[in-house]
């Protein structure tokens, strides 16, 4: 009975977890839609003023719930035009926001910072996923491969 009681516990947990991020994720989405891409097409060709835009989506939405879609469109936003600010909104957003279970993403996130970062405590971040991968699946050698990487790097 209390295997039972134990095993549902964590099943409706994780599904309420799912739950919770797929309303994040939908809330980002609009605030996107609404707000941060009329704000980015105003700017034309100059970068966004992402404290004007963290204010208007403040007026409406929690602080968390800003933090998130603002970083999200700063990821999109520097990808490709501004690695440092890339490098630094996805660091933000993975630490703040992501399952840290998630290994595929954690090393894919960790690839990005160790392709396009050279500043050391994005690198060490970086590097932190990859020990917790190592720790959850020893035996997996990509995730060896990009924390060695990330040592070497550093």
């Amino acid at each position: 009975m209390h295997k039972f009681l134990f095993s549902s516990l964590i099943l409706s947990a994780t599904f309420a977890h799912g739950q919770d991020k797929r309303a994040l994720d939908s809330v980002d989405k609009v605030i996107i839609n609404q707000i941060i891409a009329p704000a980015e097409q105003s700017a034309a060709s100059q970068e966004p003023s992402w404290t004007a835009i963290l204010l208007q989506i403040k007026a409406t939405y929690s602080d968390t719930q800003a933090d998130r879609a603002i970083t999200k469109a700063q990821i999109y936003y520097y990808y490709n035009k501004n690695w440092p600010k890339f490098s630094t909104a996805i660091v933000h957003y993975t630490e703040t926001y992501e399952d840290k279970d998630d290994l595929k993403l954690m090393n894919k996130n960790a690839n990005f910072i160790l392709q396009h970062s050279t500043d050391p405590k994005e690198l060490a971040t970086a590097r932190s996923w990859m020990k917790h991968a190592i720790e959850k699946e020893p035996s997996n050698e990509t995730y060896k491969t990009t924390y060695d990487a990330l040592g070497e790097k550093l």
